[in-house]
Order: C-alpha cells, then sequence, then structure tokens
C-alpha cells in the first residue's frame, strides 16, 4: 500500500516540478548542476539536475517523508531529509558549525544509500547551499506531526 502510495505522488507532482513560486526550501549547486528541494501541493520534492530537465526528481508526501531534526547536541546544527527510489536512498543534509569562529558557513549534500549502505556522498559547492532543512519541522508540524525525541519517530499523536 505504501508504494502505491508512492507512486500515486510520484503521479501527481510533474515529472520534474521546478519549485513553483515561494516553495523552494533548499537549494545548492554540486558540480555545477543544480539540487532544489520544494515543498509543494503537500509533498517535497527533490530535483537534482538542470532545471528544465532534471536527472532525477522525486516527490514524497510530507506525511511520510523521512525528516531528521537536529538531535540537539554536538558543535553544529544539521538536519537531513530522505527521499526513496528503487532501493536507493538519497539523503540530503545541511549543517553549519555553532563555533562563531569558524570559517565556513552553511554546508549541505546528498549521501546515496542502497540499503542502508553508503554509496556516495555529494557535498555541495562551496557557497552555493541556500537555507538550512530546518523548515521540514515547521512544515510537518503544520500537518499535525510531532518528533518523539525517544525513538525518534514523527508521529500524529502529540501532547
Amino acid at each position: 500500500m505504501r508504494n502505491l502510495i508512492f507512486a500515486v505522488t510520484l503521479l501527481a507532482a510533474p515529472a520534474h516540478a521546478a519549485c513553483p513560486n515561494d516553495s523552494e526550501i533548499f537549494s545548492c549547486t554540486i558540480d555545477g548542476k543544480p539540487l532544489r528541494i520544494c515543498h509543494w501541493r503537500g509533498a517535497l520534492i527533490y530535483n537534482f539536475g538542470p532545471v528544465d530537465k532534471p536527472e532525477l526528481s522525486l516527490s514524497q508526501p510530507l506525511q511520510s517523508v523521512q525528516f531528521t531534526p537536529r538531535p540537539g547536541m554536538g558543535g553544529s546544527i544539521w538536519e537531513s531529509v530522505a527521499f526513496p527510489n528503487q532501493g536507493y536512498t538519497y539523503e540530503v543534509w545541511t549543517s553549519i558549525e555553532l563555533d562563531p569562529e569558524a570559517v565556513e558557513g552553511l554546508q549541505g549534500g546528498i549521501n546515496v544509500l542502497e540499503a542502508d549502505a553508503l554509496v556516495t556522498q555529494l557535498t555541495c559547492d562551496p557557497g552555493t547551499p541556500a537555507n538550512s532543512l530546518d523548515i521540514i519541522y515547521e512544515l510537518k508540524q503544520s500537518i499535525g506531526q510531532c518528533r518523539d525525541h525517544d525513538t525518534r519517530v514523527w508521529t500524529n499523536i502529540c501532547d
């Protein structure tokens, strides 16, 4: 059933949705190729490659998207969002150091996983990441979801 919902969502979104109007959540370039994530019609859309014809375009319902917010510890603020596709997962991440002396600003990239094994890591070109992924936390809350910090699972049963 989950695969059917995912397939229907893919059909509901255009093959290469171009992040209409103010729907863009995150963007950067990787080796000069654009990576964009946007929120549109209740889904997050992942586009990698030329804006007019992405090499890969995926859509995931906001309700079921796997978003991992900052766990609240460590020397950086980081988040990730995962887009499954035919046995692979494209995990987009952003990170920024908390140290005010840190020279690098916002960083980001994609971890490509097969099952749980890392296949490759792609890093955004320096200076190109725009926005962290933290807005996804607010988007999930806006549809009535909350994060259970003990189980690290999003749920609709909120206190």
